[in-house]
């Protein structure tokens, strides 16, 4: 096949993927260029789902919940090829790798002029805590990426905004530890919307209870230090 990367005809091989968790039907299987040594494309069902592919049917620019197959599939290669391999987290700014989403987290992906360039994810309320049976009693933001060619524009605000628009009534956690840019994100939309200062809290699997803490008290711990 072509690759687009290599710009010539090269060997391929290909991987099925088992993504059961994001609920896909049909044949989900990876593609690696070989005489490149990457990542090419996935294929579903026999159609390419490329993430630098613009889609005609996605134009608007906004925040949207993933339901489609294909853009299941351009969330997987978000989360767990394009985040590692070319905006690989840093340990020291708190950044990590993302594990798969559980079946009934929320997903939405940034579209921009047809392109998805980021995601976010949600664990709802009462979703169960594997390790200890507890169940979160707020929706919970656990995962948040836009592609670095992208930042600096906004869209980390808008996650904060989306969300406070998808759950206008609760309080709002966000997975222990958050990284250094959504930290910085928090304390600019903090600083500006003191309606919200209540409501935003850090919260850890280990043990919610005692791991819950307001992120406005966090913020002003850490400028007083």
């Amino acid at each position: 096949m072509i690759c687009t990367r290599c710009a010539k005809c090269v060997r391929t091989k290909t991987i099925r993927l088992d993504l059961r968790s994001l609920n896909i039907q049909g044949d989900v299987r990876r593609v690696d260029c070989i005489d490149g040594d990457h990542f090419v494309d996935v294929m579903l069902n026999d159609e390419i789902i490329d993430v630098n592919d613009i889609y005609s049917d996605r134009l608007a620019d906004e925040w949207r919940q993933v339901q489609t197959d294909r853009d299941k599939v351009l969330f997987y290669i978000l989360s767990q090829i394009v985040y590692p391999n070319f905006d690989a987290p840093r340990a020291e700014k708190f950044e990590s790798l993302y594990a798969p989403v559980d079946e009934h987290d929320i997903v939405s992906l940034r579209w921009q002029k047809g392109k998805a360039i980021g995601f976010y994810t949600v664990k709802p309320t009462g979703t169960e805590i594997f390790s200890t049976k507890e169940r979160y009693v707020m929706p919970i933001v656990d995962t948040a990426y836009v592609r670095s060619e992208y930042r600096n524009r906004g869209f980390g605000t808008e996650i904060l905004s989306d969300v406070i628009a998808r759950f206008p009534n609760e309080d709002i956690g966000f997975s222990k530890p958050i990284s250094n840019g959504m930290l910085r994100i928090l304390k600019t939309f903090l600083m500006s919307h003191k309606e919200y200062r209540l409501r935003f809290w850090e919260i850890a699997d280990c043990d919610i209870g005692v791991s819950q803490q307001l992120i406005w008290c966090r913020l002003k711990k850490m400028t007083m230090t």
